[in-house]
């Protein structure tokens, strides 16, 4: 039969307790769990408070139209799936119940083998789109995550994200890894009018040319030794959604010329096979090098840098969104406030101080970790720059803290200050000078004793 490991809530709205009766002990049998309600309002309450994975409904209740129930069912919760079961079925009945937003329709008397199957379709289908709703949440908090901040830097990324979305526009995504790319692929895509279809991505590092071809294009049986049946790839399962490559620069030449004809022609053969596919999708790449440097070297096909080259996209490094620092550690340091159970209230002048000054090479993957283990590490309700072990370093021993843990010392300060107001002018040597009221001379030679980077 259809045994559900999972047990499922099924409401049974009907007013003869004979159906109740019969739909509980099949229903049960399945291992369901069962409510049930003879009338509208006695249904209303079990929604609110029960929260049912599916309801049956039937259209003839003594108190209410069947039909005007599912609209407040609805109201409730949109997403609860909804069977219609009556006796007096019509098609235009049928059509009224799908319009106001029933999953399906049974007319009474139905086959008990007919509605199992239709239950556990219907508990299925919902489930996916719950899953698929969850992780386009949790995508949109992460990426909320990596573009968190009012630089100049960010806000152009912001603009940049509202614009490409509602185009069916190739992007290229550049930048330093752990800025980002992969958020802002799910970004474009979750705003996109292509957002309720699949957002499919795929790694091209680490995959030779048979496996990234067949992972691609799919294969027919016997393509190869191992093929011992048909596989749709991945272009199919991406169709009228948004196909993701990372690491594009890793893909074979004999790969780039296939991808190239799917962007000029929107079809393709499976590996083996003699039919093409037509497919429509988006296409958003990504890379940590630069694909001109990639042709220059014989390494990329021009004529596929051109086509995904019509949008590049730039995002910038942390250590290039400097004043976003501090506002993002403060976002992840309430994050894992939650997930670990702790109360830090923020990180001390001296770890601020750490934090605005390091170079960041692993960019904001880096700084959500490091804030991670800062948080685990600190021992009171402040994280102090000892608990910030940054490139890989091992934290210290622990060790009584003093006032020095804490505070910052002139020198600190006022290197601290410089960077800041360089960073500001876009390291612009006079214009910092002149803000901090000095020469130039003596600038260069504080930027040179606090090892600052140069203009």
């Amino acid at each position: 039969m259809h045994k559900t490991p999972i047990k499922d809530k099924v409401l049974v709205i009907d007013d003869q307790p004979s159906v109740r009766f019969g739909l509980r002990a099949l229903l049960e049998a399945e291992g369901y769990r069962v409510l049930e309600a003879e009338s509208g309002a006695g249904a209303l309450p079990v929604v609110t408070e029960n929260a049912p994975h599916l309801i049956l409904l039937d259209l003839r209740l003594p108190d209410i139209d069947g039909l005007e129930l599912l609209l407040r069912i609805k109201e409730i919760d949109d997403d609860v799936p909804v069977i219609i079961l009556t006796a007096h079925g019509t098609i235009e009945t049928a059509i009224r119940a799908l319009k106001s937003g029933a999953e399906n329709f049974l007319t009474k008397p139905f086959d008990t083998e007919s509605l199992l199957i239709l239950i556990a379709k219907t508990l299925d289908q919902s489930r996916v789109r719950r899953e698929r709703l969850l992780l386009g949440l949790t995508q949109e908090q992460v990426a909320a995550e990596y573009f968190l901040g009012k630089s100049d830097a960010i806000l152009r990324i912001h603009h940049t994200a509202e614009r490409l979305a509602p185009s069916d526009t190739t992007v290229l995504l550049q930048g330093e890894t752990g800025t980002g790319k992969g958020m802002m692929a799910h970004l474009i895509h979750r705003l996109s009018d292509r957002h309720g279809k699949p957002f499919v991505s795929i790694n091209c590092a680490g995959l030779n040319r048979e496996l990234l071809e067949s992972e691609l294009f799919g294969h027919e049986k016997g393509a190869f030794t191992s093929a011992a049946a048909s596989k749709p790839g991945l272009f199919e399962l991406a169709h009228e959604g948004t196909f993701f490559f990372d690491e594009i620069t890793e893909m074979e030449p004999s790969i780039q010329a296939k991808v190239l004809n799917v962007l000029e022609h929107k079809r393709f053969r499976r590996v083996g096979g003699i039919q093409e596919k037509e497919v429509d999708v988006r296409i958003i790449v990504a890379t940590n090098r630069s694909l001109q440097a990639e042709v220059k070297r014989g390494r990329f096909r021009e004529d596929l840098y051109y086509r995904l080259s019509v949008m590049p996209v730039t995002l910038p490094p942390l250590r290039d969104r400097h004043e976003d620092i501090l506002p993002l550690a403060g976002h992840f340091i309430a994050y894992f406030n939650q997930k670990l159970n702790r109360r830090v209230k923020g990180l001390t002048p001296k770890a601020d101080a750490l934090m605005l000054g390091y170079k960041w090479p692993g960019n904001i993957r880096e700084l959500r970790n490091v804030i991670e283990r800062g948080s685990i590490l600190c021992a009171g309700d402040l994280i102090h720059a000892s608990d910030l072990p940054l490139s890989g370093q091992e934290p210290p021993d622990p060790s009584p803290r003093d006032d020095r843990e804490q505070f910052l010392s002139l020198d600190e300060l006022e290197r601290l200050h410089i960077q800041q107001v360089f960073q500001a002018t876009g390291k612009n040597l006079s214009r910092t000078a002149d803000i901090l009221g000095v020469t130039r001379t003596t600038l260069y030679n504080k930027i040179r004793k606090y090892n600052l980077e140069s203009p």
